[in-house]
């Protein structure tokens, strides 16, 4: 038998930040690739430490939800685990082994995925894609580098695929900061692409409130100083995220077939 637990950083109070989770979790479970499907988090019930007792399977695999390798991905889940180190590890205990994968957010594959929502969320076909530009959006951290890299390197891949005609990468918390980086666009249809792991304050208030742009909750376009700038979902809510989970269970060693689509279990 196999399972795959899911983890996610959760909040007590923010009922959105688990929901990709679930979501994400209940697409693979409809594919029947692994005959358990767990959840658990940080800060939310059912907690990491516990999630061993819901699992019966002898071979597991830990899949994280985070955006970037880091102090989560690297010492608070090995450590609330027990696990024999950080990503990736084999560790072997209460009788089954566990496979620690790196998380989603620092997938190959990741690049790609948002140049495609990206497109979609503005209506854009090729060619107006590429008089168009594109911000992704990170928290940035001064504290930890690997919060900012993974963020510079998907816009650095989504720029050379030449999809758009600038990519940029903007921050709330360290330079640039995003409001800048906007403002410094050259295009008048400009995509914006939170590379946050769910909805919450941020991405529903402060990101739209500092850039004088409209709430996701009332609309996703803006008409502004003779600029359509476009606001897309945060990257972590993207259907595509659990295609990205199951590929990193079948990089670990999973048994999971190559024609397996969690989208189309998932209705997507």
């Amino acid at each position: 038998m196999q399972a795959l637990i899911i983890i996610g950083h959760g909040s007590h109070l923010n009922a959105e930040s688990s929901a990709p989770v679930y979501a994400h979790a209940a697409a693979i479970r409809r594919t029947g690739v692994f005959d358990e499907v767990r959840e658990c988090f940080w800060k939310e019930e059912p907690s990491m430490r516990e999630v061993f007792d819901l699992v019966e399977a002898d071979e597991v695999y830990v899949v994280p939800l985070f955006i970037s390798e880091g102090y989560f991905t690297e010492e608070v889940i090995p450590r609330e685990l027990g696990l024999s180190g950080p990503a990736p590890s084999v560790t072997r205990k209460l009788g089954k082994t566990i496979h620690y994968t790196g998380p989603v957010g620092t997938h190959p594959s990741m690049a790609e995925m948002i140049l495609r929502r990206a497109e979609e969320t503005a209506g854009l076909d090729a060619e107006r894609a590429r008089r168009a530009g594109l911000i992704i959006i990170g928290h940035g951290t001064e504290r930890n580098s690997n919060s900012s890299e993974v963020i510079y390197r998907v816009s650095r891949q989504a720029g050379e695929a030449g999809v758009f005609g600038h990519v940029k990468t903007g921050f709330l918390d360290q330079e640039p900061e995003v409001g800048a980086v906007l403002d410094g666009m050259e295009e008048d249809t400009v995509v914006l692409v939170p590379f946050f792991v769910a909805e919450g304050w941020h991405t529903q208030e402060t990101i739209p409130d500092d850039l004088g742009i409209n709430r996701p909750a009332v609309t996703t376009v803006t008409e502004k100083d003779g600029r359509v700038i476009f606001y897309a979902a945060p990257v972590g809510t993207f259907p595509e995220i659990a295609e990205i989970v199951l590929q990193r269970a079948r990089e670990a060693g999973a048994q999971v077939p190559e024609g397996v689509r969690v989208t189309e279990a998932a209705g997507v």
